[in-house]
This record gives structure tokens, C-alpha cells and sequence, in this order.
């Protein structure tokens, strides 16, 4: 229920970061990892029509957007890992990109002038006070505080001006028709209310219970699926940051650099109380439920008890209701607006949201403080400065290993907490995380060639493990014994899942024929339930999981009183039947109102995709043509990069 409650989280960056999300686009998808220790300056990164991107321009954006995103080195990752990513690619697409731009602007005869970048900078409201320009030597100021240099920042905006330019040539031609405007206004502002069954293939497998027969049958069809591969198991010595990080002393310059370095938002530490609304008729019944237990909490009753017997969020109620810290914009807003509203302590009323009625409890509602805020500033500060040791020490470990065998020899010699575990037996297509290991870790103990060959350091969720092999199991045909459990669980899930289908086919045909899927689900013994109303774009109905939009297709597009085919949900594991009950009409009233903002939000969205389009173009003309070059080795010698 967190997840759903929560909404996509705003970027509030630094004013740098806005800016470089102008002109860098991907570079902002970057996961933050060490920073960038380059030499030889002299060669190029890449060119595009013989116009260079430097090594150190390439260094110095991919050093400023991981440092940005390493958080202080909380979320540190390492270089093999960024390499597979392929983020230096990114980093390369993104500067490539913006000389794309200017070579297209070029070739259409388009310049962006020093009047028009002041004109820019004069009208930025991160610039003005009062709606008055602050002026140049406050305007350089606020650059410098970001660490943004007056060039970079203004190489942003004639960026932005010239990709403006560029779209609006390219889609100058562009028209909203009136059937055009009529569907997005439909689209954005109509709502429906649906009635409907949801089967879960999980309540099939009840039923799906098999005989010796059945299994060894379904082996016998299936048994090329079952054949053993090649297993093995290894001992490896694990390195782990947490269990450094408590003796790592932190020095109080350290810890207000860090405090400069993080954001201070304000934000409340929450519990709640969920009563979900099934149906509409169900509200007031529902209501008066939570009432009752709103008067309790009020009057003194543990709300973490209460909350764990009453609270329909599952993943919240075992907690005793509470959410954790959140910011503003994390939370829907008719939640958000009532716990920022508390202090600590408070115990609201009754808040309805689309997930039902809540009642909240704030824990706790700061601005961060420096002192508040020292704690996890010096943990923050161990594990970052942990992870470094980490690195160290596995880089030594794995020297130790070319002459020394012993992983226990290998540990006493590092002289620093670690521990030496097994694997068990595992094989290629083993889950790596299920087993405490890393997928690099698992490819390591397949690469090496025999029994007590130690590996290299590879990095380990907890932080780095040097592998030894102790047993290989060769691959060979499968015994029935030896699989069964495998062959179980198979068997039950393919045999839920027809049970499951066969029934949603049943169902559907029969409250199509009766038009009622409400009376039908009830006489054929499934429970249905009647969603609030809903737009094309939103949730359903907190009961309809993941990616709904077959479900939504349905609800707009059948005529009321429809019922739909069977709807799969959840990568199948979940089957909806629905049967539209309402639809909001058409207002021509409120579309007059709207057309005009309607027009122009939509002549901006496909004016955009046109640009990007245009630019795909030309960028994919330069590389055919051969005049965008990019100096792969050099990258990835100058990142450190393994070969």
C-alpha cells in the first residue's frame, strides 16, 4: 500500500541539476558510483563533424553528475558494475546530443544571440526578486554557490533556445483536429465506474493438488526441462562495509560537509489506519467503522495495536501502521495535506482518499537539523569512507590469493573483520541474491577453471567476496526423485492457471448472457466488487495490480452494461472480469472551457516528439556518414575500466 500511496517522487535538485537536465537529459538517469580518475587529457572522448568532446569535458560531466547522485557515497557502485550499465555510454549519448543540436541548427540557418541568452537568464525566476533581476554579480554568486561556472550555465541556455528553435521549424505544420481535441478531452476528464471479479491463480492451486500419477506424467512430457546442469559450490571470503563501518572515525569537518551536501526538506514520520472502501454502497457502513475506531485512538488507545488489528494496509498494519518519513510530494495529497498539517503526536480525523478512509497519527514532523540529522550524517560518512577500505582491502585480498590458497591465511593477513561462508550448491541459472551472493559472484565461481582455484574480488550486496571452488557436480538426465519438488510445483502452477482460465472463460460467456456479472459472480460462487469512479489514466481500484491499462481500455470502451473477455493481470497470475456500469457523458459545456488549454498541451507534446524525432534522424545520418566518432578505448581506459 506505501508503494501505491506513494507518488512518483519530484526531482528537487539543486539549481545545477535543473539546469543540466536541459541540456544533459540522460545524464540525469545516472547511478552514482566512484568518481572519475582520468589522465591524458589530450585525446578526444568523441567528435561529431570534427567537432571534439574532450576526455576532460567527458570526465567533468560524469565526475559532477555521479558525485551529485552518490548521495555522500551512500549509494556507491562500482566501476565494473557502472561499466555493464553502460552509463558512460549514456554520458557520451547525451554530450553527443547536444552537438547534434547545434549541427542541425546550423544546417537550418538558426543562431542563438547574446541578447537572447541575457533576455533568459533576466526572466529566470531562480534569478529575480520580486519579479526584478537580481543582477549580475548576485546572478554569478548563486551560479558559483551550485558550482555551476557562468559559460556552463549559459551553454545550457543556448542549448535550450537552439532545441527550441529547431522544434519549432520542424513542426511548424502541426494541427489538433477537433476529433483530435474531443478524444484527449474524453481521455483526461471522463470517468467510469465498473463492477467487477478478480481471480487469482494462487486461490487455484487449492485445487490443483496432484497425484504420483500426475507428476510423473507431467515429468515424462517435460523432462528435457528438468535436466540437471552443471552445479557447484565455493567458499568465499566476504569483506562487508557494515561490519567496518562502526570503527571508522568520522572528524566534525567531515560531517558539516556532509550536512552541506544533503537535502534539508521538511518531512513527517507517520502512522495510519487504512479502511478500505469496496464499494460505493459500502461507504457509509464503512465509515462509521472507522469512526469508532477514530474515537478509541482519540481516546487513548495504543495506535499501533489498533492499528495492527484494523488496518487494511498489509504491509503497513504489521508495523503498527507507521509509513516512515516522507516528503512533500510523496504521499496523494489529500493524505500529504493532513500530516503536514499535524505535530507531533496529533491523531487526526477521518481523511478519505481514493484507497478509502485513513486516520493518521504523526510521530514525528522536522526540518532537519544538523544535530537531529548527526547520526545519519555519521553513519552516511563511515560506510562511504568503509566502502573505500573495502575496495582496498579486496584489491589486496586478491593478491594474496595468486600464491596463497587458504582464504583463512588470506582473511588473518588482511587484519580486519571478515568472514568466510558457503554458497551451497548452485548453478548457472541459480538465483545469485536468493543464495547472499551477487550475480558477479556467481559468474566468477563458473569462470574458474578447477577445484580450490580462488577468483577474483567481485562485488557482494554486503560489499566484496573473494571466491574459492570446492565441488563441481558435472550435468546429467534427471531422476524423478530428484526433481520432484521441482516437478510439483510446476505441475500446480500450469494447473492452476487453466483452472483459473477456464473459469474466467466460464464466467465472462455467462455474465454476458445475463448481463448482470454481479448476480452471476454471486450464484457461481466468486465475489465481485463495485470500483469507485476512476479516469483512463488512474488506478482502477487499489485491488487491480500493476500495469491496468487493459482493464481501463475495457471500462472506456464497452458500452454501459458491457461485460469484458477475461483480463489478465499481474503476469497472469490474476484474471478481471469486469461489466461497465456508468460513464460519465460528454460535456460540451466544460470541452468549450477546455479546448484551448487542451490544444496547446497537445501541440507541445507532439512538438517535442517531433524534435527528438528530427534530431534521431540527423544523429543517425552523422553516424552513417561516419562523422560521429567516439573513442571507446580511451573512455573506458581513462574510467578505469577492466578489459
Amino acid at each position: 500500500m506505501l508503494d501505491i500511496m506513494r507518488r512518483k517522487k519530484r526531482l528537487k535538485a539543486v539549481l545545477w541539476l535543473v539546469i543540466l537536465s536541459l541540456g544533459m537529459g540522460m545524464l540525469l538517469l545516472f547511478v552514482p558510483g566512484q568518481n572519475v580518475g582520468v589522465s591524458g587529457f589530450d585525446a578526444s572522448a568523441a567528435s561529431v563533424d570534427g567537432e571534439a568532446i574532450s576526455m576532460k569535458e567527458f570526465a567533468s560531466t560524469y565526475r559532477r553528475v555521479v558525485d551529485s547522485y552518490s548521495a555522500g557515497g551512500r549509494n556507491k557502485t562500482d566501476l565494473e558494475t557502472l561499466k555493464a550499465l553502460g552509463l558512460h555510454k549514456q554520458a557520451l549519448d547525451a554530450l553527443i546530443n547536444v552537438r547534434v543540436v547545434n549541427y542541425a541548427g546550423k544546417r537550418l540557418g538558426l543562431d542563438v544571440s547574446p541578447e537572447e541568452i541575457r533576455r533568459v537568464v533576466e526572466t529566470n525566476p531562480n534569478f529575480q526578486d520580486r519579479g526584478v533581476f537580481v543582477g549580475v554579480e548576485r546572478y554569478k554568486a548563486l551560479l558559483a554557490a551550485n558550482n555551476i561556472s557562468v559559460t556552463d550555465f549559459e551553454d545550457s541556455m543556448r542549448y535550450m533556445l537552439m532545441s527550441r528553435k529547431i522544434r519549432d521549424i520542424v513542426s511548424d505544420s502541426l494541427d489538433v483536429t477537433d476529433r483530435e481535441l474531443r478524444d484527449e478531452f474524453v481521455r483526461a476528464n471522463q470517468e467510469a465506474q465498473v463492477q467487477f471479479v478478480l481471480l487469482k491463480k494462487d486461490d487455484y492451486k487449492k485445487k490443483a493438488a496432484p497425484t504420483d500419477a500426475n507428476l510423473r506424467a507431467y515429468f515424462e512430457a517435460n523432462k528435457d526441462k528438468y535436466h540437471i546442469k552443471e552445479q557447484r559450490r565455493a567458499q568465499y571470503l566476504l569483506i562487508s562495509i557494515s561490519d567496518i563501518a562502526a570503527s571508522v572515525p568520522v572528524s566534525e569537518r567531515e560531517i558539516q560537509d556532509e550536512w552541506n551536501r544533503q537535502s534539508r526538506e521538511e518531512n513527517v514520520d507517520a502512522s495510519h489506519i487504512l479502511f478500505k472502501v469496496p464499494e460505493a454502497s459500502k461507504d457509509a457502513e464503512i465509515k462509521a467503522k472507522a469512526e469508532g475506531i477514530l474515537k478509541r485512538a482519540k481516546a487513548g488507545e495504543d495506535f499501533a495495536k489498533l492499528a495492527e488489528k484494523y488496518s487494511e494496509d498489509p504491509s503497513s498494519a504489521k508495523q503498527g501502521g507507521n509509513l516512515g518519513p516522507f516528503t512533500r510530494g510523496r504521499m496523494v495529497k489529500e493524505f500529504e495535506d493532513v500530516a503536514f498539517s499535524l505535530k507531533p503526536g496529533d491523531i487526526s480525523g477521518l481523511v478519505h482518499t481514493q484507497f478509502g478512509y485513513h486516520i493518521i497519527k504523526v510521530l514525528r514532523h522536522e526540518t532537519p537539523t544538523l544535530e537531529s540529522s548527526r547520526p545519519s550524517l555519521i553513519r552516511s560518512i563511515q560506510l562511504n569512507k568503509a566502502s573505500d577500505l573495502v575496495r582496498q582491502k579486496a584489491l589486496e585480498a586478491q593478491k594474496l590469493a595468486e600464491t596463497q590458497k587458504d582464504l583463512n591465511a588470506i582473511a588473518k593477513a588482511l587484519n580486519i573483520p571478515t568472514e568466510i561462508k558457503d554458497t551451497g550448491l548452485l548453478d548457472k541459472a541459480s538465483d545469485p541474491l536468493a543464495s547472499g551472493i551477487s550475480p558477479q559472484t556467481l559468474d566468477e565461481i563458473f569462470r574458474l577453471k578447477e577445484i580450490n582455484a580462488v577468483g577474483r574480488a567481485v562485488e557482494h550486496p554486503m560489499g566484496y567476496a573473494l571466491p574459492k571452488l570446492v565441488e563441481t557436480q558435472l550435468p546429467k538426465p534427471p531422476e524423478f526423485g530428484e526433481v520432484r519438488a521441482a516437478v510439483e510445483k510446476d505441475f500446480v502452477e500450469t494447473k492452476a492457471d487453466e483452472l483459473m482460465r477456464e473459469d474466467a472463460k466460464k464466467l465472462a460467456e455467462e455474465a454476458s448472457k445475463t448481463r448482470d456479472l454481479e448476480a452471476t459472480a454471486k450464484r457461481t460462487g466468486h465475489a465481485s466488487k463495485a470500483s469507485l469512479s476512476f479516469k483512463r489514466d488512474a488506478v482502477p481500484d487499489p485491488d487491480i495490480p500493476g500495469a491496468f491499462s487493459q482493464f481501463n481500455a475495457a471500462a472506456f470502451e464497452l458500452p454501459v452494461g458491457g461485460v469484458s473477455a477475461p483480463i489478465p493481470l499481474d503476469g497472469g497470475n490474476k484474471s478481471a472480469i469486469l461489466q461497465v456500469k456508468s460513464r460519465t457523458p460528454f460535456s460540451e459545456e466544460e470541452f468549450t472551457k477546455q479546448k484551448t488549454e487542451i490544444r496547446e498541451r497537445l501541440l507541445n507534446q507532439w512538438r517535442d516528439a517531433y524534435f527528438q524525432e528530427y534530431i534521431r534522424k540527423v544523429t543517425e545520418s552523422l553516424e552513417k556518414s561516419g562523422k560521429i566518432r567516439i573513442n571507446s578505448g580511451a573512455v573506458e581506459q581513462a574510467l578505469g575500466f577492466r578489459s
